[in-house]
């Protein structure tokens, strides 16, 4: 019976006997735990038919308590000598014991038997199944996770290859960007100061849906008595400020530099400091080296380089009809040959007069967009200029 009880009920089997006798309401004398510990241990022929029958009435539902009550009526004749008191039910010898002779039901009967072992089956097949749905189950999941994977890897590699297209494109637009802003540049150093008026091809505007950077609006307002070295300075920032679609005002908001003196330095009649190249080389996103240059290049220029391109500008350039050499003279006559196809008209604008730009600090003054401070400076500096 001790047996029976470590195999259904387990460690504390015989308190777990007092609680089911409770909940199934099983009723015994004087029954605790010391009575239960007393039959199984004291006993010499071991606990009587009612405890017996108590305890397996405690066991699980599952147990086959028919069979289990048959062996143990065994048990007791084996022990005792002779069948419980009262009991007229089926018995089984315990193995190893011999049969009575003229009881066919001392031996273990093979309904039981049979029972036992297709309980035994079906907890086989039972657990079986359970394991192959768990391995099923972790296969599932295991190509799930490699699908998935795979599809995370390909994402992958297509993102990085965006990627290093956009970064090729930004690289080539800056490329583009500072090319054109160097240009821009060389021309206003090694231009004459009488140009071209008209282009070669007139081409036709650009419609109003492909016109997203407006050129040449804010190049117009370089001072032309300005030294080439400033203006190419006001070009390198012009075009930059053009590229990002900026006014000299909004220009002047972003940097967090004054208005006027923002338009100053657009115009080409002062240089920035060294803070004012940082907040432009931050809002413009140029090249911080080529700018520092054309600031050394344009803080050295000297007076005698002002009046020189003063000079040249009030000098007339224009070849008479008599110094003009004719085409027969020529070695041939490509269009681009400037003997044979001389400039028309030059292209660069006449000087501002001191009148427009007071008016033009009185309107920004008027506006808002500078202080009383700032508007006293500015006046001063351009009557300063007479």
């Amino acid at each position: 019976m001790r047996r029976l009880i470590d195999d259904h009920l387990g460690v504390g089997g015989q308190a777990k006997i007092l609680e089911h006798a409770h909940n199934r309401g099983l009723h015994y004398p004087g029954l605790n735990r010391q009575k239960v510990s007393e039959q199984l241990s004291r006993y010499r022929l071991g606990p009587t038919w009612e405890m017996t029958e108590l305890i397996i009435a405690c066991l699980p539902d599952s147990c086959d308590t028919a069979g289990i009550r048959a062996l143990a009526a065994g048990w007791y004749q084996c022990a005792r000598g002779q069948l419980p008191h009262g009991y007229n039910g089926p018995v089984s010898r315990p193995p190893g014991k011999p049969g009575q002779r003229n009881v066919p039901e001392s031996e273990p009967a093979i309904p039981v038997l049979q029972r036992q072992v297709a309980r035994l089956q079906e907890r086989l097949r039972a657990e079986a199944e359970r394991h192959v749905s768990n391995l099923r189950a972790s296969e599932n999941a295991r190509n799930d996770a490699v699908r998935v994977a795979n599809q995370l890897e390909v994402q992958f590699h297509q993102t990085r290859e965006e990627l290093l297209r956009v970064r090729t494109i930004a690289a080539e637009v800056a490329t583009i960007r500072e090319e054109y802003a160097r240009q821009c540049v060389a021309l206003e150093l090694v231009a004459a100061p009488s140009l071209r008026s008209t282009p070669v091809i007139d081409l036709p505007k650009l419609p109003v849906t492909r016109r997203r950077v407006r050129f040449g609006l804010l190049v117009t307002g370089i001072d032309t008595q300005a030294p080439p070295a400033r203006r190419a300075l006001a070009r390198y920032l012009c075009v930059y400020a053009e590229l990002i679609g900026v006014s000299s005002t909004e220009l002047a908001r972003r940097a967090d530099i004054a208005t006027t003196v923002t338009m100053d330095i657009l115009a080409g009649r002062l240089v920035p400091t060294a803070g004012h190249a940082t907040q432009l080389t931050t809002v413009l996103n140029c090249e911080p080296d080529t700018l520092r240059s054309l600031i050394s290049a344009a803080s050295s220029a000297t007076a005698v380089d002002e009046h020189f391109w003063s000079i040249a500008g009030a000098v007339d350039t224009t070849p008479s009809p008599d110094s003009a050499p004719n085409a027969e003279d020529l070695v041939g006559i490509d269009p681009d040959n400037r003997a044979a196809h001389p400039h028309p008209d030059p292209t660069t604008t006449p000087s501002t007069p001191i009148a427009d730009r007071l008016r033009q600090v009185a309107a920004v003054h008027q506006q808002g967009l500078i202080s009383d401070g700032e508007y006293a400076e500015q006046r001063s500096r351009i009557i300063g200029e007479l």
